[in-house]
């Protein structure tokens, strides 16, 4: 069983916890070539929030808006000689969802993003007759989505509820926990599916045109 990261400070302290109850497979991007980190970075801020994924603090407006969704952001640079050279960095994102227009919070939608960059080094080139900055590594992006129950525990730690969660989960609301993974099972394909789109790679599904800057700035 995976572990889910649990919120153990503040005011949002235990708003996680809960039992997993699905777990899909990791969905992957891999690209390895010249690309924006900056640009992708801002993109796929922009894309969780226009397919309402949030951070755990709940945080949507202004400059705060998904600050509150990375939990480590790591950096290694190595010397080349010993390595391949560049930087390797790590990021983390978690988010949740909980569906449009349902007033169930019993469950809950989680998203781990991790992202994995390697040999990753500055480059300058030129595109469209213009000189930019740009990056160029191996990139790897995890998506690992989950459906918990019982968020905060609520039921367990309840006298009388504690003795009614199999029976709520696996007779009465058998068919709801279907349907919810398969629309986390479309979330999670769909978010992949833009972020390949993005990054020029292949994909086998209709893909709405992205409104955010291409892989080195805004294409003419």
């Amino acid at each position: 069983m995976a572990t889910i990261e649990t919120i153990r400070q503040g005011a949002n302290k235990g708003v996680n916890e809960g039992d997993e109850l699905v777990s899909l497979p990791v969905f992957t991007v891999k690209y390895k070539d010249v690309f924006s980190l900056k640009n992708l970075y801002v993109m796929m801020h922009e894309l969780l929030l226009e397919e309402h994924w949030m951070g755990f603090d709940d945080q949507e407006e202004d400059l705060l808006a998904h600050s509150d969704i990375e939990t480590l952001y790591s950096e290694n640079v190595y010397q080349h000689g010993i390595h391949y050279g560049g930087k390797e960095i790590w990021v983390w994102w978690r988010a949740k969802k909980q569906p449009m227009r349902r007033d169930n919070f019993y469950f809950l939608n989680t998203l781990d993003l991790d992202w994995h960059c390697v040999h990753t080094e500055e480059r300058e080139i030129v595109h469209q007759g213009k000189k930019m900055k740009t990056q160029f590594g191996e990139l790897e992006i995890f998506f690992k989505p989950r459906i918990i129950s019982d968020v905060g525990h609520k039921w367990e730690n309840h006298k009388f509820l504690k003795h009614f969660k199999k029976i709520y989960e696996k007779r009465i609301m058998h068919a709801h926990i279907e349907k919810r993974e398969k629309d986390l099972w479309r979330d999670v394909y769909r978010l992949q599916s833009k972020v390949k789109a993005y990054l020029n790679l292949r994909i086998w599904t209709p893909t709405p045109e992205l409104f955010h800057p291409k892989l080195y700035g805004f294409e003419e």
